[in-house]
């Protein structure tokens, strides 16, 4: 019972503070002495997993990842190629709406921590034309960037479940596939309700002109998808390979390189990158994570709760998938054993974990996309949570029926 307390203590001030509008990377840098202090991490072993925080390789390849992204959306936005491509789509797609939540599931598949903000600039280029709030843009843009995760298997969390659980990855796609489906409805429900359908653009434009316009300006998108996703090819160098070929083609010159890198550097962004991982790992370091389970069984809660709340407090408190699913799922699986079927445990300890990662705001494409767009917490929230509660819902009623 403690150890809950003290994770409900973290959770509380993250909260709070996030609510004062402090920092998010000040905020867990913050929360990282609490976990010391709480869980008697000694002082020095502290100061070891702050530096291996910010230093790891994962640490400095997310941060450099996310600077490459919105190098390229700065240049994009410079030579008018979001503006271009915005409007081919308005021909190309009979709804802007559509669009809208198109681009973040399209941009999805291109697995990523942080990849919403490949797609925010996009999304905040139409929904700035339909005058939608910031908080809504970033819940289009976030919701429906994760609207695959529970059927694309290139997303290393659901090759993760697959694994432990020991099935094929298609099999356990025929069980969750309702839950996409299911994603997107309260997405549009949630998202794209009560925004004003657009009369079609393009002057009289044909349609295969406008497929030539969007190819013509969405190519640098599409070159990473392509070579990152189908050929396997490293992030990195794809980014620097596009943004190379891309300056090179638009004639991008030396003058405007130093403006063109200070817009790609926000310096919340980059806290908030830093952060989040420096407090991963201490919470892993001090040993924090794996005394959830223990603590949740030992108040002789329903097997079917531990397994779903377990998973959510990993999530809430990590707020990566791969993390989540690799450090709470064997903790709990032993649990459900003889109380529920394979496939439907698996789903429902999986729903658990993307449920706190969803709602986590130490998720990187949560608090990266809150930072560029400036929304509200509070507004956000209340667009998150009850969309999160459908989820679990149905999630619910397909391992009952099963």
């Amino acid at each position: 019972m403690i150890d809950l307390l003290k994770f409900a203590l973290i959770l509380v001030v993250m909260i709070v503070l996030l609510m004062r509008k402090w920092d998010l990377g000040v905020i867990l840098l913050l929360n990282a002495g609490l976990v010391a202090l709480l869980f008697a991490y000694p002082f020095p072993d502290l100061l070891v997993s702050l530096g291996r925080g910010a230093i790891a390789p994962d640490t400095l390849s997310l941060a450099a990842a996310v600077f490459l992204v919105l190098l390229l959306a700065e240049l994009m936005r410079r030579t008018k190629s979001m503006e271009r491509m915005v409007a081919a789509l308005n021909v190309v797609v009979p709804d802007t709406r559509i669009v809208l939540g198109l681009l973040p599931t399209m941009i999805g598949l291109m697995p990523m921590l942080g990849g919403a903000m490949f797609s925010a600039p996009m999304v905040n280029e139409i929904g700035t034309r339909l005058d939608l709030s910031p908080s809504r843009k970033t819940y289009i843009n976030f919701w429906f960037r994760h609207s695959m995760e529970y059927v694309f298997p290139l997303y290393s969390s659901l090759l993760i479940v697959v694994a432990l659980l020991e099935v094929s990855v298609y099999d356990y796609i025929r069980v969750a596939w309702p839950l996409t489906i299911t994603m997107v409805v309260v997405g549009a429900l949630w998202g794209l309700s009560g925004i004003r359908k657009q009369p079609r653009e393009g002057n009289g434009q044909s349609r295969w002109a406008a497929w030539r316009d969007l190819l013509g300006a969405m190519w640098p998108v599409l070159l990473v998808i392509l070579t990152v996703v189908i050929f396997k090819l490293n992030m990195l160098l794809c980014l620097v390979g596009t943004i190379a070929l891309f300056a090179l083609i638009n004639r991008i010159g030396p003058r405007q390189w130093p403006d063109v890198v200070q817009r790609s550097f926000p310096i919340p962004t980059f806290s908030s990158i830093f952060g989040a991982m420096i407090f991963k790992y201490v919470l892993e370091d001090a040993g924090a994570v794996a005394l959830i389970p223990p603590a949740l069984g030992s108040l002789g809660l329903p097997p079917l709760f531990v397994a779903f709340v377990v998973p959510l407090a990993v999530g809430l408190l990590t707020g990566t998938a791969p993390a989540t699913m690799a450090l709470s799922l064997p903790l709990v699986a032993p649990l459900l054993t003889g109380h529920l079927e394979h496939m439907a445990a698996g789903l429902w300890m999986f729903t658990g974990g993307f449920s706190g990662i969803m709602l986590s705001p130490l998720h990187l494409c949560l608090a990266l996309t809150h930072n560029y767009f400036g929304a509200s917490w509070g507004k956000l929230y209340r667009m998150l949570v009850p969309s999160v509660a459908v989820m679990v819902a149905v999630a619910l009623g397909i391992v009952l029926l099963r």
